[in-house]
């Protein structure tokens, strides 16, 4: 019988697969509102398009694959988060990293591929991406330690704190989940604001 481990580790490759592709081609596409002065990294506008549509589609897998990869990892886990710091930060960067995946999924979904013609919306998408993409990275190099004594983090000239946490109390939590839910639903119920593009 297969374990779950297994399964973990299958749909943290797919997870994580998905998501480098999605995020390389969020930054490519910075190329619809900036030139970019080097030649040979200039791209046509089909191509500048193609990109978009592998970001999106490899953020909309990655979203899809999370929750199970998730689950998987809970229960593949020896122990629980109370007793272990790095565990409890492993499903806290996962939360974070599925918010910000799908905040970004939500965007382009929003604005439509008109979003990377306006300055502002362009670098608001790349920058959660690139924070997305760094959480997804802490939970990849927490869930390496937890495992194998090591993760990607080390070979940084700098030290991550991956083994100290923040805990929020109860009541603020529930506070900041309810101003995401009011945020989510005046998003949701609004009508699409038309785009400013770049002349």
């Amino acid at each position: 019988m297969v374990g779950a481990a297994t399964f973990h580790a299958a749909m943290v490759e797919i997870v994580i697969g998905s998501l480098t592709l999605s995020t390389i081609c969020t930054i490519c596409c910075i190329q619809h509102s900036f030139k970019i002065p080097l030649e040979k990294f200039q791209f046509t506008k089909k191509t500048l398009d193609t990109m978009d549509k592998a970001a999106l589609a490899g953020a909309i897998l990655g979203v899809l694959m999370m929750p199970g990869a998730i689950l998987t990892g809970d229960l593949a886990s020896v122990g629980t988060p109370e007793d272990n710091i790095l565990l409890y930060n492993k499903f806290l960067y996962s939360g974070l990293a599925l918010g910000f995946w799908s905040a970004y999924v939500f965007c382009r979904l929003r604005f439509g591929q008109e979003l990377w013609e306006n300055r502002v919306l362009s670098i608001f998408q790349i920058l959660m991406a690139l924070a997305a993409f760094t959480m997804t990275a802490s939970v990849a190099s927490i869930g390496g330690k937890l495992v194998r004594g090591e993760s990607l983090f080390d070979i940084l000239p700098f030290w991550i704190p991956l083994d100290q946490t923040i805990v929020i109390s109860p009541g603020i939590s529930m506070f900041l989940i309810l101003i995401g839910a009011i945020s989510i639903i005046s998003n949701l119920r609004s009508q699409k604001m038309p785009l400013k593009t770049n002349d």
